[in-house]
């Protein structure tokens, strides 16, 4: 992976975690009181994939959004790994996306989510900006890994574009509670990888209970993709390729959030399939990468590939002990 160069699409959010000290029910109200403590500012969505993507290939480039209000340029810049090199245009009459997340200081748990941002499409002048640095993007890079929230950054437009000049494609869309299920796979006509959450997957189907293989296959089919993944949490991954289905455990020993744990399997995956890595390799490789993602809050780090090493030592280790390997 290290001689890749890969381009990076998608909304760059900032994920704010703010930890509060409850305090207990208000005197007049039917309302929980809690004591703001600090605030953490985090480099997420396609910021967070184009940083666990640096750690393992060598040129990285991003083109993303910033907002024209609120803009928060420079913490961004500060925030990006050092082989990042961005493009950061600006959407009209926007803020630039910041998720903030209250939590119980104590307990870790999340009590309430504020988010800020504009999800209207782009201007014309914006989106002529768009096409012409994804088209730039797309002669300089082996692969584009596209991070799709559905915030307002990618419509169909620009999923056609993207589908017609990157020479490999990987995409995520995702389901969150701001998109409410309007943004899926079928939005892009192409896609040579696609990394989704299980439900994401079921979403584009319109099928909640139906066999997960089948769904899959389609989807490949319809997309000409070389493989999809389907991520389930504490089931592990599901890999379907043309050669067959292949899955893998999860391989996470401590949860401590989830958020972005999905940003690192499609960093890392995507890369792994674009140099041709075989669907068992591909499946650990997404496993590695998501149980380091839940180990700590949000995108409080990157993934680092000395220790996904480390962890793939101890797993040979303990197969050959148990005589698995």
């Amino acid at each position: 992976m290290e001689g890749l160069r890969v381009g990076v699409v998608g909304e760059a959010i900032i994920d704010e975690y703010a930890y509060c000290d409850s305090v207990g029910k208000s005197g007049k109200e039917p309302m929980l009181v809690t004591r703001y403590l600090h605030c953490e500012a985090q480099a997420g969505g396609a910021l967070a994939v184009a940083n666990h993507v640096a750690e393992f290939c060598g040129c990285v480039e991003l083109v993303t959004m910033l907002g024209e209000q609120e803009r928060r340029e420079a913490f961004v810049r500060a925030s990006l790994h050092e082989r990042v090199r961005p493009t950061l245009l600006t959407k009209a009459k926007s803020p630039t996306i910041v998720k903030r997340r209250y939590l119980d200081a104590y307990s870790k748990t999340k009590l309430l989510g504020v988010y800020r941002m504009d999800t209207s499409p782009l201007e014309f002048g914006d989106a002529a900006r768009l096409h012409e640095a994804l088209t730039a993007l797309a002669r300089r890079v082996d692969l584009v890994i596209v991070a799709d929230y559905g915030h307002g950054l990618l419509g169909g437009r620009e999923a056609e574009h993207l589908a017609a000049h990157a020479p490999f494609l990987a995409v995520n869309t995702q389901l969150n509670a701001d998109n409410a299920g309007y943004n899926t796979l079928s939005k892009y006509p192409r896609a040579d990888y696609a990394c989704l959450h299980e439900g994401e997957i079921r979403l584009d189907a319109r099928d909640a209970h139906g066999d997960l293989g089948v769904l899959l296959r389609r989807a490949r089919e319809r997309t000409g993709a070389a493989g999809i993944m389907a991520t389930r949490g504490s089931k592990g991954t599901w890999l379907h390729t043309a050669s067959g289905d292949f899955s893998c455990p999860a391989l996470a020993t401590e949860v401590v959030e989830r958020v972005g744990a999905g940003d690192a399997v499609l960093a890392l995956s995507s890369a792994a399939m674009r140099v041709g890595a075989s669907p068992a390799v591909v499946n650990v490789l997404a496993n590695l990468a998501g149980a380091q993602a839940v180990s700590y809050i949000g995108n409080q780090a990157s993934i680092r590939k000395a220790a996904l090493l480390a962890q793939l030592d101890r797993l040979g280790s303990d197969a050959r002990s148990s005589g698995r390997a």
